[in-house]
């Protein structure tokens, strides 16, 4: 996919606690998802009392989204005990919590979790140093970025501290996290806290602090607010102490349970997607331009904000929500034709065949039929006809010399006899090997590349290979038979007979030609059976050689059916995955329904695929040498290319061709989805200052050139008192909304005088 060029700046996002892990590792899955990797320009890192981690989440290619080693920092402490004896540590640690390990987690308790960073404290401030550092230095390293990267020309560090107020983790580190990068941070820089309240965790087992737990943490921010150069604190870590003459954040996003028009996110999960996609769109698209960036803008409107009753206003919440085309339905319909594919026509049963016709006509068209035919092809003459050899004994005499001068011929002859028929052999034997391997070859290929080509191929040649033993065995049977019969063959009865007749006392040399010819006829039988036992020989070597070939092509069928089995049960599962996310909808997406799926939906048959892949110069055969992972990577990109008409379609296409009121319906619905995650009461702010609340609302588009930027849709697109900022995502397919809504102050907000009954709980543990 082309993307729009993004312009980037220098950001560490660091997550504390386990809930923020999941943040910052669906954050990180989100990256990967839209560009394949993570860019330098960005770190994470997620922190955590806890080293009980496991990875959850999943890149397009399958592939796990892990934090990598330099990511993650578990600030474990077996015994915390010693750590509370020291004064920098023993001013502030309350008496009367247990100590305990600090290894599955700080047990809901603040103090806990900042004893857990005091004990790690080098490490970690360590950490936000080197990331910090590392980000920072991208803008004047040597580090080529690809043109769709580009580095911002301010100057300053974006940081975002991901953390849940109802923990012991989160809530008890947040504020140490922000003094200790604020120390490497010039004032160009942002420190965001993003945080989430604790109405989603409340009905959770073992969570009877978290409302105490986020009321003290609230309350530190508040009073953290008035940090001035003359009005400064300093914070001993023991290892160094660090002055803290700034509020700890820039701005503070509060994310809670319910938003503005009372709709409850009941899962963690939904609410940590959520803040993912909400710090996404912040960092990886052009809402990073120097003129249109989040937390500039919240900064520059509270720098001339006023207080309301003597308070900052510095709260923000964010609602975030898609206007999306069925993707969702896409992937399951190209999914099932995946399946159907596989399982109808690259995997199915054969229909019936007559296979023992099918075989007896390829061995006729092969000329294998008999093993005489394959016998009469190996004595085949150069010049036509059958190779014959010949004793020849010419014009010799007929005395006493007969006897050793035949003999002596029979040899010399005899030799060059066997070189002669073993090289006529080897010559017919070599072009009827590649004829006949060539023949097996070519009806594979016809045979394979067709639909239920697997199982076709795999049921002849099961019935094929008996055959080609068959005459392997009768040719055996032939050559042991002619080699018993060129043994008994003897020529010693026909020398002595010779013998006789030239020895006689009145020898005859009629009856020395005679007795000579005799032999002769005896010797051209048996050359004539030495020739018949050797390409009997040759005959059993080419039957071994074909069925060598038929069961090297059924294994090739066997290793390409179970690749398919493997490719078949991947996309089973890819289908019951995608089954299981529309059963588990997000409840901050919202799915044009207008599009009549089945109507566009392609026609794919077996037929289809293979036409397909002949186009792209391959056979299925090949199939046979690659990965299963390979075979899947191919027919995926058939079923994308197939659906390209209907997966092409564009969010803004299908809205400027529908109905302006149809179209104007599923904005006003994106409106809705993306509301503020909180609430607040309106009465608590005096009247006249009611103007202070604002909202900023930041559409993320395919690209700068959008149709929302001009009628009729603009007039029909949910906006705030400003006009809406549009930010170039290069996704096609999605619409998104980032509503900002800032200015409420603390004591306005709905929930806290719940949370601050649980405070005052005087059976609870110490909430600082």
């Amino acid at each position: 996919m082309s993307r729009p060029t993004v312009v980037f700046r220098p950001t560490v996002v660091i997550g504390l606690g386990g809930t923020d892990y999941e943040v910052v590792l669906k954050l990180k899955k989100r990256f990967i998802d839209a560009y394949g990797y993570v860019p330098e320009i960005i770190r994470f890192l997620s922190i955590d009392t806890t080293e009980n981690i496991k990875e959850r989440e999943k890149s397009p290619d399958g592939n796990k989204v892990i934090l990598e080693p330099n990511e993650l920092y578990a600030i474990s402490v077996a015994n915390p005990i010693p750590y509370t004896r020291n004064d920098n540590i023993a001013e502030w640690w309350p008496k009367d919590i247990p100590t305990s390990s600090l290894i599955s987690g700080a047990g809901q308790i603040r103090a806990r979790g900042r004893l857990a960073l005091f004990a790690k404290v080098g490490d970690i401030n360590g950490l936000i140093a080197q990331a910090i550092n590392t980000v920072r230095e991208i803008r004047t390293s040597a580090q080529a970025f690809s043109d769709n990267f580009q580095v911002s020309n301010r100057d300053g560090v974006e940081i975002f501290i991901v953390g849940s107020l109802a923990g012991g983790t989160g809530s008890g580190t947040f504020l140490d996290i922000a003094f200790l990068a604020r120390q490497y941070l010039n004032s160009f820089s942002n420190i965001t806290g993003v945080f989430v309240l604790p109405r989603v965790f409340a009905n959770l087992p073992q969570t009877h602090l978290v409302k105490s737990n986020a009321y003290g943490a609230l309350k530190e921010i508040e009073h953290f607010w008035g940090l001035t150069p003359s009005n400064a604190i300093e914070i001993d870590y023991g290892v160094a102490k660090v002055r803290a003459d700034r509020p700890p954040f820039d701005a503070v996003f509060l994310i809670d349970g319910v938003n503005k028009k009372g709709t409850v996110v009941s899962r963690p999960d939904d609410l940590q997607n959520l803040v993912a996609d909400g710090l996404y769109v912040q960092i990886g698209s052009q809402i990073g331009l120097d003129a249109a960036n989040v937390a500039d803008n919240i900064r520059a409107y509270l720098a001339t904000g006023e207080k309301v009753r003597g308070r900052k206003i510095n709260y923000c919440s964010f609602g975030f929500a898609t206007l999306t085309l069925p993707v969702q339905q896409y992937e399951r319909m190209k999914l099932e034709d995946a399946q159907s594919l596989l399982k109808n026509e690259l995997m199915a049963p054969t229909l019936s065949v007559d296979m023992d016709s099918e075989v007896a006509r390829f061995l006729i068209d092969s000329n294998l039929t008999e093993a005489a035919t394959v016998l009469n092809a190996l004595t085949e003459s150069e010049h036509g006809g059958q190779f014959k050899q010949e004793f020849r004994i010419g014009e010799m005499r007929y005395d006493r010399t007969a006897l050793p001068t035949i003999k002596e011929l029979y040899k010399r002859q005899s030799d060059q006899m066997e070189q002669r028929a073993a090289k006529e052999l080897i010559a017919n034997f070599s072009r009827l090997e590649q004829v006949t391997t060539g023949a097996i070859e070519a009806w594979w290929e016809r045979a394979f590349n067709r639909p239920n080509g697997l199982a076709y191929t795999l049921k002849f040649l099961t019935q094929l290979y008996p055959k080609l033993d068959e005459l392997q065995q009768s040719v055996q049977r032939k050559s042991q038979e002619a080699q018993s019969s060129f043994n008994a063959l003897k020529l010693e009865p026909q020398e002595e007979k010779i013998k006789q007749a030239a020895e006689a006392l009145f020898s005859n040399k009629n009856n020395i030609q005679a007795a000579c010819q005799r032999y002769k006829e005896r010797a051209d039988q048996k050359w004539k059976i030495y020739i018949h036992w050797k390409r009997c020989d040759k005959a059993a070597e080419l039957f071994g050689i074909l069925r060598a070939k038929v069961e090297e092509i059924k294994e090739k069928c066997q290793r390409i059916h179970s690749n398919l089995d493997k490719v078949y049960r991947d996309i089973e599962q890819s289908y019951s995955e995608v089954n299981r996310q529309a059963t588990n909808d997000n409840p901050f997406i919202h799915t044009i329904a207008r599009v009549n799926l089945q109507s566009k939906r392609p026609k794919i048959s077996g037929e289809d695929f293979i036409r397909w892949y002949r186009e792209q110069s391959e056979t299925l055969t090949k199939w046979s040498d690659k990965k299963a992972t390979d075979v899947k990577n191919e027919i995926v990109a058939f079923l994308d290319e197939i659906y390209h008409p209907l997966t092409n379609m564009t969010v803004e296409q299908v809205l400027a061709d529908s109905n302006p009121e149809d179209a104007g319906e599923d904005l006003q619905q994106l409106g809705r989805l993306a509301v503020p995650l909180w609430q607040y009461d309106d009465a608590e702010i005096p009247t006249q200052q009611q103007h202070i609340i604002t909202e900023f609302y930041y559409y993320g588009v395919e690209s700068n050139n959008t149709i929302f930027s001009s009628p009729p849709l603009s007039s029909r697109l949910p906006k705030g008192r400003t006009n809406p900022a549009f930010v170039p995502t290069g996704e096609p397919h999605k619409l998104t909304l980032f509503r900002v809504e800032i200015g409420v102050p603390l004591f306005a907000f709905n929930g806290m005088k719940d949370m601050e009954q649980a405070y005052l709980d005087p059976n609870k543990v110490f909430k600082h």
